[in-house]
């Protein structure tokens, strides 16, 4: 989608926008990309039950509960800080598409990629499929590198919040996709002349 804005066009630039937030209303964008992998190997795995770190108004813990909800999956959120009620709407949504929430203090929180704080969960929540904070891991960047090549438009840079960093991890890496193969072309033409 062009971006038609004064500012861009008394620049010379030409500002195109990847709506990723139109693949899913509850899980958008990044966040199917991130979980789409993962929940493939969640299956494969056997796991019934996500469990997942996030803070209060985290979009990472909504799209877990949504992928949940949508595809038979149990799920626990694991929110940092202490529980504050009402829930937020973030965190009310993620209740109603049947996420279970615990809360870790701050300090507990930092170690929680830790054995100990590991085992802890598991001891309360049974066997799960861990997703990191904001979903970022490899299977994440995996299906955020598929991304580079739905655009179709020619373009030089590319633009991206970042979080976790996943998001960025995998365009880069589907860019590099995109070289290689640009670059195979050109030798092989090389090649039969």
């Amino acid at each position: 989608m062009d971006v038609h804005d004064e500012r861009v066009n008394r620049a010379g630039v030409r500002l195109l926008v990847k709506r990723d937030d139109l693949i899913h209303p509850e899980f958008p964008g990044n966040k199917w990309r991130k979980l789409k992998y993962n929940l493939v190997a969640a299956v494969d795995q056997g796991h019934d039950t996500l469990l997942t770190f996030g803070g209060a108004y985290s979009n990472h813990i909504r799209a877990t509960a949504a992928a949940g909800y949508y595809f038979g999956f149990d799920t626990v959120g694991v929110i940092r800080g202490e529980e504050h009620l009402p829930l937020n709407p973030s965190l009310a949504y993620a209740v109603s598409r049947g996420m279970r929430l615990t809360y870790l203090d701050r300090a507990t929180y930092r170690e929680k990629r830790s054995p100990p704080v590991i085992g802890v969960l598991r001891e309360v929540w049974g066997r799960f499929y861990l997703l990191p904070e904001g979903g970022s891991n490899a299977l994440a960047v995996r299906g955020c590198a598929e991304l580079p090549a739905e655009i179709v438009e020619q373009f030089d840079v590319i633009c991206c919040p970042i979080g976790t960093g996943g998001t960025l991890a995998g365009i880069a890496a589907g860019l590099r996709v995109g070289l290689m193969r640009t670059e195979l072309k050109y030798t092989r033409q090389r090649a039969r002349r």
